[in-house]
């Protein structure tokens, strides 16, 4: 018979002590363990690929606009768009857009980087976070269910039955157990993660903010160097 619960030496407890894929299998159930499986490997596939999106959209503002600076004075706008094409960060879609709209005046510019920023940069910037809530709620839903269901089958046991074994019961409270804690084990880190990327976010509309600064400073150049 799987332990479900013993202390440790600190008197705090120990959940599934003997833990393997059959003692998950047993204790959950196969509903649930492919429900808590696929919730899982959603739930970090999301978080790699949002690390890895994050990473391509970050840009020393700095350096970019100091390199961009130096192409546009040796070679003109033709010179200044290779360096935003080969930049992946998100900034470099503002000073494209200042490269088009440039000699077109400030207040042309000013509302094409705006409109870029709100109907491009942001969503991409959010791109997945919404899901990966979804699965922040739902993982301790899954949880809270399979403690209802594992009360229910004891119950029913209960109900049915003058005297109960106790080892009977076992099974069902076990998954009662089980259930509520993998939905917390699964949501509690994702929670962290995505108020995590909630705050990269905010970063990065900082840093939006300063680019397109910079690109509205820039653009008195663009009416000397028309693109070609």
């Amino acid at each position: 018979m799987m332990k479900i619960i013993e202390a440790n030496a600190w008197g705090f407890p120990i959940i599934f002590s003997d833990l393997s894929v059959g003692r998950i299998v047993e204790a959950n159930g196969w509903a649930f363990t492919i429900i808590f499986s696929g919730l899982s490997l959603a739930s970090l596939t999301i978080v790699i690929w949002k690390i890895w999106l994050n990473h391509n959209a970050h840009t020393d503002l700095s350096e970019f606009v100091r390199r961009l600076q130096e192409e546009l004075n040796q070679g003109g706008v033709k010179a200044a768009a290779k360096v935003c094409e080969e930049e992946p960060g998100v900034v470099a879609k503002i000073f494209n857009t200042l490269l088009q709209t440039g000699a077109r005046g400030k207040v042309a510019t000013r509302d094409a980087i705006k409109s870029i920023i709100e109907l491009e940069i942001l969503p991409d910037l959010n791109f997945l976070l919404p899901l990966m809530l979804i699965f922040c709620k739902l993982a301790p839903m899954f949880g809270l269910l399979g403690t209802v269901w594992g009360m229910i089958l004891a119950f029913e046991k209960i109900a049915g039955n003058t005297r109960v074994n106790p080892q009977d019961l076992s099974r069902d409270i076990g998954m009662a157990l089980f259930t509520t804690a993998e939905g917390l084990i699964i949501a509690i880190p994702l929670i962290f993660v995505y108020t995590m990327f909630r705050e990269r976010v905010n970063r990065f509309e900082l840093e939006l903010q300063k680019a397109a600064d910079a690109a509205l400073n820039m653009q008195p150049q663009f009416v000397k160097h028309p693109r070609a």
